[in-house]
């Protein structure tokens, strides 16, 4: 089966988050929401809704509420520790794969979502992206909070891929799978800017938030699948508090 790894990857992944329990919001980044150069970009939107009719399932339809009160605080907090950020409202999640398709097993493995504050950290570069993880880990608004880190690794991994094909969409994918095993960005962030072009890349940044995250508020990764059957590059994996 194409993409057999992931779809077991991410099964195992719903289990375990089953077996941690409901956190009371969300923090989505994707790579698919609006973006604002230089900035994070979080979506103000009191409700979004998205289908998956563009892949021919319109009857799946996934409705998110967004925990409004948290917006001012978390926005206070990074812009002290020198994260911009750009506040837009779009109540669309249909074009938003980068939401819709994690957000759909989440509700497997919760039963139904909680808020979900959606974001984008593509106006962000490596280091800002970085910076917004190590932030995140001090902010506290009383809730318990997941943070999920959306995007594709390279989308140039063999010919025929949706971008086509460059060498470096492998190499790409090889430091980002172990600066996740090992809870340290340095391989990623050693890669010239040459490299990550080429790699076709849209995950990255979430990726880097999410270790930025990690560095800050301790806890290991597990990760539970990486391949690219179809040119693009998918790796699940899993953060926990615990000290490794």
């Amino acid at each position: 089966m194409d993409a057999s790894e992931t779809i077991a990857g991410i099964d195992e992944l719903t289990k375990r988050l089953g077996r941690m329990g409901h956190p009371d919001c969300i923090l989505l980044l994707s790579p698919h929401q609006p973006y604002v150069s230089g900035c994070l970009a979080i979506n103000k939107t009191e409700s979004a809704r998205g289908s998956f009719a563009p892949f021919g399932a319109p009857h799946v339809v996934l409705d998110v509420r967004t925990p409004l009160d948290s917006v001012d605080p978390l926005s206070g907090l990074l812009s002290s520790a020198g994260v911009r950020v750009s506040l837009y409202e779009s109540k669309d999640l249909t074009r938003d794969q980068g939401s819709m398709v994690p957000l759909y097993f989440l509700r497997k493995a919760y039963a139904s979502l909680p808020p979900v504050l959606l974001t984008s950290p593509i106006g962000l570069d490596a280091a800002e992206a970085y910076k917004l993880g190590e932030a995140l880990a001090s902010f506290d608004d009383g809730r318990s909070w997941g943070f999920l880190a959306s995007g594709d690794l390279s989308h140039r991994l063999k010919p025929g891929a949706p971008a086509g094909f460059s060498p470096n969409g492998k190499r790409f994918d090889a430091a980002v799978v172990e600066s996740v095993r090992k809870c340290d960005a340095g391989a990623i962030l050693s890669l010239s800017e040459s490299v990550v072009s080429d790699a076709g890349e849209c995950g990255m940044r979430s990726v880097l938030s999410m270790l930025g995250l990690v560095s800050s508020a301790g806890g290991k990764m597990d990760v539970l699948s990486y391949e690219g059957p179809f040119g693009v590059g998918y790796c699940n994996a899993l953060w926990t508090k615990e000290r490794a």
